[in-house]
């Protein structure tokens, strides 16, 4: 049998295939200046703004929320925090340095590791691009609500109307945003299956998110580079508005205790209340491999990691720039972010709770958290057209800062492939790119367009970038080889990361990406996600009032999910195979990549390409 020992001094992979990737090395590992005539940042400064920009934005004060929730209050920051610190940095790093190493885009970066591993950043791009549709649905519901906050009153602050279908407790003060979502702005079906019509007004919403997106990326980094000087600053100030606004709000206390206190049983509760929530026990959360798949996931879009936006804005640096200094500072800003929209947020919804004589787990969620729960609040507070707007104003840049990110990682990918012709001007591909994405996500629009939001929230990312990101900490520790990673990491940063960093990198991060998609799995095929369908306004007793039903997704939503999961991952396994071909069956099989900038092959001195090899391994 064949131990394998992990050398220090010698494991490194495919060692012979990085003459040209180690063209800015100069002598004595010193790195020089290579002039390759691609874009830079006009200063660090930028590329803060703009990493900044691309990792706090609507998950953290949209999405965030809504998962602490969901998964038992206080209890879901266990593992928030836990996956920041084994997989969230150490990943963060890793594309850091890829982009920055490499000066490429996604594929391009992968494909200079080993181009059998350039099916890693197809599938990044895949998913980038599945994400993007949906988050910028996301964004047309805070262009339409930012619209609605202009009006004279706010059209969720006005009597509902009544008829012999709408009970009375429907145009209760507590329930007007909800009648007002479901009813005014979705206009949402009984069922997924039901597409029902075009909302003309959300469609335009979601035009006008495209066309925002397309004019901050007009002339790429130049354009994005001083947009985030407005859309990555401005949320924070409004942020910190909401939050002295939100602290003098009835109840706020209430609320910011249930975001810190595992299990908190508001004071206002009833004694038949405060059981139901020991009875629910949100500590069996932690046994729930959703929960941890979704804080890691949450981490992922926190740090817009396995998107490709990382490694986009990266490849733009100064081959000096010290990224492990600033990969940590914002690291650090992302969750100080995501803590000071929580505590706000929740403090909103302590009062709203306190208002309804409600648990705060019972309030609306997913979508509809920021939509109907947190504007059902500012609807009751003075001057609310002034907070409403500033609301769903910060909303708006911080989701569109996050998109104009993901889509440039995108088309940075592209330009290191030869799938666009060189000679299409930039602004034409961006512009092309934009208009083919609003096409695509005008189901967005009809009036399934929730249920479809909610598919692919919970289908085209969680899975697919736990799979991308475990195969991105092997390309680096296992293949590329730590020791190289690590030496060229301190050429870079003057750090050589110690032994706790190559750990993670090695075992830690890979093997808990491993566990918690294998259990995830497992779970998925015993338990399936349900959704939630819209039954319209009902009264389940003389008071409360339920809208929505668990209801199973029909047969083609889930052959349409498992396409969402498994799609973008199917490129890895074909592009190491395509890689390998020509070993196994004769040089006639070769096949070359069109979607790659297959030069990269001539660049490598006639390396061994497809030998993947570990050195240093010693037999037992």
């Amino acid at each position: 049998m064949d131990l394998i020992l992990i050398n220090h001094e010698h494991c490194d992979l495919i060692e012979d295939n990085y003459d040209a990737v180690d063209k800015n090395e100069g002598k004595d590992g010193e790195v020089e200046e290579v002039d390759d005539g691609r874009e830079r940042w006009g200063s660090e400064l930028e590329f803060i703004l703009s990493t900044i920009g691309s990792v706090v934005g609507l998950g953290n004060l949209w999405r965030f929320p809504i998962k602490v929730k969901e998964y038992g209050g206080a209890v879901f920051l266990i593992p928030y925090f836990t996956m920041l610190l084994i997989e969230g940095i150490p990943l963060f790093l890793v594309e850091m340095f890829i982009g920055q190493k490499f000066r490429a885009g996604c594929i391009g970066g992968f494909y200079k590791i080993h181009k059998a591993l350039s099916g890693i950043g197809f599938a990044t791009w895949m998913i980038a691009f599945y994400t993007n549709l949906y988050y910028n649905a996301i964004v047309m519901y805070t262009i339409y609500y930012f619209f609605a906050s202009l009006s004279k009153t706010l059209p969720w602050a006005k009597d509902c109307p009544e008829g012999d279908t709408i009970p009375q407790a429907c145009c209760n003060d507590s329930v007007k945003s909800q009648y007002y979502w479901y009813y005014e702005v979705t206009r949402i079906t009984g069922s997924i299956n039901d597409a029902g019509t075009f909302n003309w007004e959300l469609t335009l919403s979601l035009l006008a998110a495209w066309v925002t997106c397309f004019l901050c990326m007009l002339k790429g980094i130049k354009t994005s580079g001083k947009v985030v000087y407005v859309t990555a600053v401005f949320p924070f100030v409004a942020l910190i508005g909401l939050f002295i606004m939100s602290m003098t709000l009835d109840g706020a206390s209430e609320g910011v205790k249930y975001f810190f206190v595992p299990s908190y049983k508001m004071s206002f509760l009833t004694d038949e209340q405060k059981a139901a929530i020991d009875a629910d026990n949100p500590w069996k959360n932690l046994y729930n491999p959703y929960c941890w798949l979704e804080a890691a996931s949450q981490i992922f879009y926190s740090l817009s990691l396995g998107f490709g936006s990382c490694i986009a804005f990266a490849s733009y640096n100064d081959p000096k720039t010290n990224f492990y200094k600033h990969a940590l500072g914002v690291s650090v800003v992302n969750s100080a972010s995501s803590m000071f929209a929580g505590i706000t947020i929740f403090a909103i919804l302590g009062y709203s709770a306190k208002q309804n004589s409600a648990s705060i787990g019972d309030l609306s969620t997913g979508t509809g958290l920021a939509f109907i729960s947190v504007s059902e609040a500012i609807a009751k507070i003075p001057a609310p057209q002034l907070w409403s707007a500033l609301f769903f104003l910060m909303l708006f840049m911080l989701g569109i800062d996050s998109q104009f990110a993901g889509v440039e990682g995108m088309m940075t990918a592209l330009d290191d492939t030869t799938l666009i012709p060189k000679r299409l001007h930039r602004t034409a591909l961006i512009g092309g790119f934009c208009g083919i994405s609003f096409l695509i996500g005008l189901p967005f629009g009809m009036q399934n367009g929730e249920y479809l939001v909610t598919l692919f929230d919970n289908f085209s990312a969680n899975f697919p970038l736990m799979l991308v990101a475990f195969f991105e900490v092997i390309s680096i520790s296992w293949v590329y080889g730590i020791n190289r990673f690590c030496t060229e990491f301190q050429q870079m940063t003057g750090y050589y990361p110690n032994i706790i960093w190559r750990m993670l990198w090695l075992v830690i991060t890979p093997l808990s990406l491993l566990a918690i998609l294998i259990y995830t799995l497992v779970d998925q095929l015993t338990n399936p996600i349900k959704y939630d369908a819209f039954v319209g306004c009902n009264l389940t007793n003389s008071s409360d009032v339920t809208w929505t039903e668990s209801e199973n997704y029909p047969v083609w939503a889930w052959i349409f999910a498992f396409f969402l999961m498994f799609s973008s991952f199917l490129f890895i396994p074909v592009c190491a195979v395509i890689t390998y071909l020509p070993k196994w069956l004769g040089p006639s099989y070769e096949i070359k990549l069109p979607l790659v900038a297959e030069y990269e092959e001539s660049k490598m001195g006639g390396g061994k390409e497809g030998d993947i090899e570990m050195k240093g391994a010693v037999s037992a």
